[in-house]
């Protein structure tokens, strides 16, 4: 456990939050639901990070016990990533393969796959809120603001990773995912609504999560050496940097709650388990090691099999079977498939185009064109020749572009309702008061959100947000 610290819940407590919500995504959900109170999702939130806290330990980051020490660590820390990907670059320009993402289809896999995370991307510091008023927190409450674009839909960390997965046709994907891919997700909104003593967990995991990874520089690289949009990651790599990004402010942050904490020993304590929260769930890096092509390709079968198995004719048959009955099981697909190698209808390792099935979905007059889109024919593309004969995503693959949503009646009367409310307060507090809940996490990526947004940054920060520009 802890050298100092424990944080333990009566067993009755722990029992009966766990009969409601069994898992990763049911947490989500619960935090996500604009229906339930922020009374009862803090509540929950301290359940919940309590028994995180109880189960870390702290040894390996005893360095932030030295608050003078730290910007040194942490820019040592930084010198070493900067270094480590340097040597990347210079492997690549030895014509070294990618290290991520072999084919697009793999960068595919990730994106969707890290979507648990990127959909409540800042979501932590929304406890920053409730204590405005007090200026050793005014940095955290800037980087939130940021983090949601300071109102601009384009800028919204949330609405641009929206924007990607939709692109690529890769909403479907992510919606498919394991509970295991929600376990930060659910720390990060756990984070979000925890009360105000344990501002020291959001202080300390957000020094930790805008450190930068090298494992960011690399996806950002081979992203856009694939004809992937990299747009998302990069501004990630600018906004935390350690000169004046979020990482400095985060930093500054730290050292001056530090100064101010009544009990100096449980802040770093705090801190420190705060900071390892990071390290929870599946991180970016784990996710990269998993990747499996075979089994991406398996899964968009799989899927086509729930239509697919009505609609063949009896007359084609493998091994015995008809199309049909392959497709009836899913547990089946996998052999099916390998009987389409055996036949050779599907040929490994070879350009595409050498396989008789894929010109059955590919060619305009194939009688199965049209019946996979361009994300899923890149899967199967990619299944089939292996990185040897990948290529960047063409300009025809890349999918729709996504667009922002248009504002609905009913959003501009609730924006219309609140501006009236607005013009109502009488001190900089209560309009505080008023516009925090509009940029929730389960709501300032929308339109009310956005212009709650706007309006707080500028009343917040009016120097910074006076130059820019809100549609």
């Amino acid at each position: 456990m802890f050298a100092s610290t424990a944080f333990y819940l009566p067993a009755s407590h722990t029992k009966n939050h766990h009969q409601r919500l069994k898992n990763h995504k049911d947490w989500v959900d619960f935090f996500l639901d604009e229906q339930v109170s922020n009374t009862i999702k803090t509540e929950k939130s301290e359940q919940f990070l309590i028994q995180y806290m109880n189960e870390i330990h702290t040894d390996q980051v005893n360095w932030l016990d030295y608050p003078h020490l730290v910007e040194a660590h942490l820019l040592e820390q930084h010198h070493t990533v900067c270094q480590s990907f340097q040597d990347y670059v210079a492997r690549r320009k030895t014509d070294a393969s990618r290290e991520y993402f072999p084919t697009v289809s793999h960068a595919f896999e990730f994106l969707y796959q890290v979507a648990p995370v990127k959909m409540v991307d800042g979501a932590w510091l929304y406890s920053t809120l409730h204590q405005s008023q007090n200026e050793s927190v005014r940095n955290l409450i800037y980087i939130y603001l940021e983090e949601l674009g300071m109102g601009h839909p384009r800028a919204n960390h949330v609405t641009m990773y929206q924007d990607l997965l939709q692109r690529y046709e890769l909403t479907d994907f992510s919606e498919q995912l394991d509970d295991a891919y929600y376990e930060q997700a659910t720390v990060q909104l756990a984070l979000a609504y925890a009360p105000s003593e344990w501002m020291p967990l959001v202080i300390g995991f957000n020094l930790g999560y805008e450190q930068l990874p090298l494992h960011l520089l690399i996806t950002n690289y081979e992203l856009a050496e694939l004809g992937i949009d990299p747009h998302y990651f990069n501004v990630h790599i600018t906004i935390d940097n350690a000169h004046n990004g979020h990482a400095q402010k985060s930093l500054k942050a730290y050292l001056e709650n530090f100064a101010m904490a009544k009990d100096q020993a449980r802040y770093l304590e705090l801190v420190k388990i705060g900071y390892l929260m990071n390290d929870i769930g599946k991180s970016s890096t784990q996710i990269i090691q998993e990747l499996n092509i075979e089994k991406l390709a398996l899964k968009v079968f799989k899927n086509k099999a729930l239509i697919g198995q009505y609609i063949h004719n009896q007359k084609c048959q493998f091994s015995g079977k008809s199309i049909n009955e392959w497709l009836s099981d899913p547990n089946q697909i996998q052999d099916f498939l390998k009987v389409m190698m055996d036949k050779g209808w599907i040929i490994q390792g070879q350009p595409v185009e050498q396989s008789r099935f894929w010109n059955l979905i590919d060619q305009a007059e194939g009688k199965m064109f049209g019946v996979f889109n361009a994300t899923e024919k890149q899967m199967i593309k990619d299944w089939i020749q292996g990185s040897q004969h990948t290529r960047r995503l063409s300009a025809s693959s890349a999918a729709n572009e996504a667009s922002l949503k248009d504002r609905s009646p009913h959003t501009q009367q609730s924006i219309a309702s609140i501006k009236h409310r607005l013009n109502l307060c009488e001190t900089t507090q209560e309009k505080i008061e008023l516009l925090s809940p509009y940029i929730a996490p389960h709501l300032h990526y929308k339109d009310v959100g956005l212009w709650a947004t706007q309006q707080l940054s500028r009343l917040l920060f009016p120097f910074q947000t006076q130059a820019m520009r809100y549609h």
